[in-house]
């Protein structure tokens, strides 16, 4: 494990989100390239949330309630799109964001349900890493040779702002990507920009 992040999560109290992250940074490529650039330009890795993937929220939540986490009304709900996810917090912690689909016909074009179904609900789909500027983080992973899933979302200056990494590949499909989140002053999410992020989620890298 690279110093920064091992820095990084030393911080957590929370055994199951450790072990989730470790074995993220080992399958996802971007996040580090990320950590390089990261050290490149002597800084620190802060992780501003971390997504799981699952068939049953409440189910999932279980395990990290008895540790501490808290769920206070965040609430994703996109039942145009199929999908609904609820944030859960804890202090000096990751926010933990949980997203299924609906279990009727309204999830039925949904990336979550397949991708759950290829990959199991034990792993993380994606972390999302805090930066201060994202258009120049951005460019500096793409002169690194990372791929991105489109174009930032969120205009300049506004209080939130996410882009999304092309997929990895595995096993012949989408699987992970890292998140860059920029913030200012929020530290809540937009179910229109989630939701935006969602789409783009399937797109992976074409090498």
């Amino acid at each position: 494990m690279h110093p920064l992040l091992e820095q990084q999560i030393k911080k957590y109290q929370d055994p199951a989100m450790i072990r989730l992250i470790k074995e993220y940074f080992k399958e996802n490529e971007a996040a580090n390239v990320y950590i390089q650039i990261v050290q490149e330009q002597k800084g620190e890795v802060i992780i501003d949330h971390a997504a799981i993937r699952c068939m049953d929220v409440e189910q999932m939540a279980e395990a990290f309630l008895k540790t501490g986490y808290e769920h206070k009304n965040e609430l994703i709900e996109y039942p145009e799109q199929g999908w609904w996810a609820k944030v859960y917090r804890k202090k000096n912690h990751p926010a933990l964001f949980i997203d299924q689909d609906y279990p009727d016909k309204k999830g039925a074009n949904s990336p979550i349900t397949p991708w759950v179904r290829k990959f199991g609900d034990r792993g993380l789909h994606h972390i999302a890493v805090l930066v201060k500027n994202i258009d120049q983080t951005k460019k500096a992973l793409e002169q690194k040779g990372v791929e991105f899933s489109g174009d930032i979302i969120g205009a300049p200056k506004t209080r939130l702002r996410q882009i999304f990494t092309a997929a990895e590949i595995k096993d012949g499909a989408p699987f992970t990507v890292l998140e860059l989140t920029e913030r200012n002053n929020y530290e809540g999410f937009y179910p229109e920009q989630a939701d935006g992020l969602m789409k783009s989620s399937t797109k992976t890298k074409s090498r």
